[in-house]
């Protein structure tokens, strides 16, 4: 599996991942046509850093959804022709294009029942265009909102359940989401959640070396420290920190704390600022809570690495079987003055291994450059 083509520059993915969607003043109007007339625009739905998503009608009347590739720090609207901001943008812009139909492409293969449907991918008004599923139902983010007691237990752990099988699914695909959070995982009117969202996805080797460039999306609370690093080590463990903030979010009515001041706290050698799942909130199988509050523990090494093993360990917990010792060890306590060859309880640690504080303090060093 490989990265997309798109290498966007630093400045440039910096101002992608965080435009304020009030910036977008040039939407397509109610009635553009698509493709020929084979897709009719109904009105704007929503719009971020990478494009501007609608509500749309087929030549058969069936209602989808359209989302146009529109990097809004690169391009401007010309009627309806999408041109690059100035010449200096324009290889940029074509190459963001580019990528986006290439992993709508990839996209498109994921045919599984928790993650929305990509039907079409095509071009029109210089610019790239995916109709996917319409999804009648309401978001997470929306949902927790509106109410104090959303779920019951056992809703949370089918939604959580589903949810791995989605993530797992992609990741098998060698894709990252890179953008899980409340508000891109839609609930349908029977109960069921799906994954939506990929415009920060990215095909690429699935291992805890790789590193990524390209677009960054950042949501305090959901995303994990090294996704405010440009050309950080990503991996699986990376979009299961998001789902595990996200299942937090659910359980507890608010999001954790953010991971660059978490990472900060660590740095300094004092305790993590996260509040623990497990021991607070009754109704669910042995291990579940607990297998939340690893995903999310601050330095990736220390996560669950794969969406399968939190599956299984939930498929444990749910048959009364024996927690296996990684999932309910707390992650190893280092101290800032602890020799880097000696662990918390005085032995000798290997010699590749480094303490939590040490690895913490680089991270955040680097981060602040």
């Amino acid at each position: 599996m490989t990265q997309g083509p798109t290498q966007i520059s630093n400045q440039l993915e910096g101002e992608l991942g965080r435009v304020d969607p009030e910036a977008f003043a040039d939407d397509l109007k109610p009635g553009t046509q698509l493709l020929g007339g084979h897709y009719t625009i109904v009105g704007f739905l929503n719009s971020g850093g990478f494009g501007i998503t609608y509500l749309a009608k087929d030549n058969l009347e069936r209602t989808v959804v359209i989302k146009e590739c529109f990097p809004n720090a690169l391009c401007r609207r010309s009627t309806t022709l999408v041109r690059a901001r100035s010449r200096k943008h324009h290889l940029d812009y074509r190459s963001f294009v580019e990528s986006f139909v290439a992993e709508a492409k990839s996209l498109a293969r994921l045919v599984h029942p928790n993650i929305v449907g990509v039907h079409q991918v095509f071009e029109d008004n210089d610019t790239a265009y995916m109709a996917i599923d319409f999804i009648d139902g309401r978001d997470l983010h929306d949902i927790l909102n509106s109410t104090d007691q959303a779920f019951t237990p056992d809703q949370v752990v089918m939604m959580l359940k589903k949810m791995l099988s989605a993530v797992e699914f992609i990741h098998q695909a060698g894709i990252l989401h890179r953008d899980i959070s409340p508000d891109n995982i839609l609930v349908d009117k029977s109960g069921n959640p799906i994954l939506i969202d990929f415009g920060a996805a990215s095909e690429q080797v699935v291992r805890a070396t790789r590193v990524l460039t390209g677009r960054r999306v950042i949501k305090e609370g959901y995303s994990p420290q090294e996704f405010y690093l440009t050309g950080a080590e990503q991996s699986p463990a990376s979009d299961l920190y998001s789902l595990g903030a996200t299942f937090h979010h659910v359980i507890s009515g608010e999001a954790p704390p953010e991971s660059q001041r978490r990472l900060a706290r660590v740095a300094e050698g004092e305790a993590d600022p996260y509040e623990p799942l497990a021991g607070r909130y009754e109704g669910y199988p042995p291990g579940f809570l607990e297998a939340i509050d690893k995903a999310v523990r601050v330095m990736p090494r220390d996560r669950i690495q794969s969406a399968g093993d939190w599956l299984d360990w939930i498929r444990i917990g749910e048959e009364g079987g024996p927690l296996p010792e990684s999932l309910i060890a707390a992650p190893r306590q280092r101290t800032k003055s602890a020799p880097a060859h000696q662990t918390a309880t005085g032995g000798a640690d290997k010699p590749a291994q480094k303490s939590l504080v040490v690895e913490a303090l680089v991270a955040l060093r680097i981060l602040k450059r």
